[in-house]
């Protein structure tokens, strides 16, 4: 198996889960990052790392990580458009960087289509509807 490169990130929200498995609740480290393409990648710490890493990953810092492991996106509750996710685990290093070309922020738009379905009125969320096929602009004014 290949090793995973370095990537370079910003760290953009970080939050605590809790699971519960078979009785037990535990709590995980998420993390999503964004990278210089605008990407989102959503992150986990393995259990036993999860004091250690919330003590060293702060908000809107970059990173050089090294030392991750690929998995399965969440189906689930997921954060980010993206198949898979990162592990951070014993292994795991974050070499703090000042690369200014990673965003600040990270946008997830969904399409039309991903929208149809989930809420009845999607106008809210869009600004535009459909009318008998005609898409009519929803702009609201203060």
């Amino acid at each position: 198996m290949e090793k995973p490169q370095p990537i370079e990130i910003r760290v953009v929200k970080k939050w605590m889960a809790q699971t519960k498995t078979q009785g037990v609740v535990k709590s995980d480290l998420c993390c999503q990052f964004v990278d210089k393409y605008g990407d989102g990648i959503e992150a986990t710490a393995d259990a036993g790392e999860v004091e250690y890493y919330d003590s060293i990953i702060r908000l809107q810092s970059c990173y050089r990580v090294t030392g991750y492991v690929f998995t399965k996106a969440r189906d689930f509750m997921a954060t980010v458009n993206h198949d898979a996710s990162l592990i951070i685990g014993k292994k795991a290093r974050f070499i703090p960087t000042d690369n200014l070309e990673i965003p600040t922020i990270y946008f997830g738009f969904a399409h039309y289509g991903l929208l149809k379905g989930t809420v009845k009125d999607n106008s809210l969320l869009t600004g535009m509807f459909i009318h008998k096929g005609i898409t009519i602009l929803n702009y609201v004014t203060i």
